[in-house]
């Protein structure tokens, strides 16, 4: 596009089995990554297309369209100081590629051809898109929202179907301002699975999670119930060469819960920085995120902070850039493995399944930093899946008084090599009956 124009374009899709992104992390308008994209005024205008509820194939008859709607933008506005001004419009189709836009932010499903482009080859993997324009100074100006007209959504857990609700806060997201997420349970996590992944619903992006709070938080601040929002983290990692390490996740899990609260990646000076955290004392975790040189290296623990609001605290560390030799890449549950997060209850037990490269039940352990949920002695089993994958599976038990969110569980070899699964174990409010059995509370 020519350097002139003051419009530029973002392209955003979920989509389904690709490398993840960083843990929560916003859009920028510029390559040096200065300004980040965002509304300018806290009133945030947008239009629904009647092509959402009026009968058509792409939505399952008697869906609740406009109760959906509703619970997403709420959950939005609960989470930071913004509010949606909702309209309804017979308009069918987004701004043309290429131009500045229209001014009005769509949100539609109608099968037009200029909506139809959006998706191409990606038809049958892509649930939705979200395209935004936004000026030199970082302000979005407007953000078309199309869902996937060669699908088909629900909102009642049809298997076979994309859950409404859940693509829809996904897709919301974007339009505010931030990426996908490489916190698996995070609903800006950019793997969405269908309704009947696990056999299960696919009802767990219609809740936010701490690492979503954190994001918006970062762009918009708090709400005013908010007391102790926000503090922020930041640092510099260097490998044991003393070379910046970029590309290195680093994230935040509560001293006390061991729930993930937030994370980024290291950029390619080896600096992050948390922002949106809660007022609170957590542990914080370095773990690389794909090698340049094809090693594996690692999780380290960097150390405790307390996160005080209004405040940035500073944690710098040289890693020791230890090596190992197995890595993990899917999670599973109900004997399938995918790169979806596994939606448990409190006061249950579960089998949960880990795949990926060099796993054998009988050379790792593997644990929670959660004093919630542990793991059942004796319970790693081997499983044969074909020879590109070795996987093992466990028993997780989660007491009954666990807190609502997103949990990390991590593989261990003998030599103490570690790798977390971060936010792969997602503690719900709806119910996941496939449970090993039921626990009591504890003492």
């Amino acid at each position: 596009m020519s350097k002139t124009l003051k419009i530029f374009l973002v392209w955003l899709l979920l989509i389904g089995f690709t490398l993840p992104s960083a843990a929560y992390s916003t859009q920028f308008a510029d390559s040096g990554e200065t300004l980040r994209l965002h509304w300018a005024a806290k009133l945030i205008p947008i239009a629904f297309s009647t092509s959402l509820i009026k009968p058509n194939p792409y939505v399952k008859p008697d869906s609740d369209i406009q109760g959906a709607i509703e619970r997403s933008l709420e959950a939005w506005e609960k989470a930071a100081d913004i509010k949606f001004q909702v309209f309804w419009t017979d308009k069918q189709t987004v701004s043309p590629t290429g131009k500045s836009g229209d001014g009005v932010s769509l949100v539609t499903i109608a099968q037009t051809p200029e909506n139809l482009l959006l998706f191409g080859a990606d038809a049958n993997t892509v649930s939705a898109r979200t395209r935004i324009f936004f000026n030199r100074r970082g302000y979005i100006t407007e953000a078309d929202i199309v869902l996937n007209p060669y699908e088909q959504f629900s909102t009642d857990g049809s298997h076979g179907t994309f859950d409404f609700e859940a693509t829809l806060t996904h897709e919301i997201g974007h339009l505010l301002g931030l990426d996908h997420s490489s916190v698996t349970g995070a609903t800006m996590n950019e793997h969405q699975g269908k309704n009947g992944v696990y056999n299960l619903s696919a009802f767990s992006s219609r809740t936010l999670a701490e690492d979503d709070l954190a994001g918006i938080r970062a762009l918009y601040g708090g709400n005013s119930d908010e007391e102790n929002c926000c503090g922020t983290l930041a640092g510099k990692l260097l490998s044991s060469s003393g070379k910046a390490a970029k590309n290195y996740q680093v994230w935040a899990e509560e001293a006390e819960s061991g729930r993930v609260a937030a994370g980024v990646l290291t950029n390619a000076d080896g600096v992050y920085r948390v922002e949106g955290l809660r007022s609170g004392h957590y542990k914080i975790y370095a773990q690389d995120f794909g090698s340049e040189t094809g090693r594996s290296f690692s999780v380290e623990e960097l150390g405790e902070v307390n996160v005080v609001k209004g405040r940035t605290q500073t944690l710098s560390k040289k890693l020791k850039s230890a090596t190992k030799d197995f890595d993990v890449r899917y999670i599973g549950f109900n004997a399938q493995v995918s790169e979806l997060a596994v939606p448990v209850n409190g006061g249950k037990s579960y089998v949960i399944y880990v795949g990926g490269k060099n796993l054998d039940a009988g050379k790792v352990a593997i644990g929670f930093n959660s004093p919630y949920i542990s793991v059942t002695p004796k319970s790693l089993t081997d499983h044969k899946y074909g020879a590109d994958i070795s996987v093992v599976s466990f028993e997780v038990n989660v007491a009954p008084e666990t807190p609502l969110g997103e949990y990390s569980f991590f593989v261990r070899s003998a030599g103490e090599a570690t790798e977390f699964a971060v936010g792969s174990l997602t503690v719900e409010k709806f119910v996941n009956s496939w449970n090993s059995h039921f626990l009591l509370p504890r003492d």
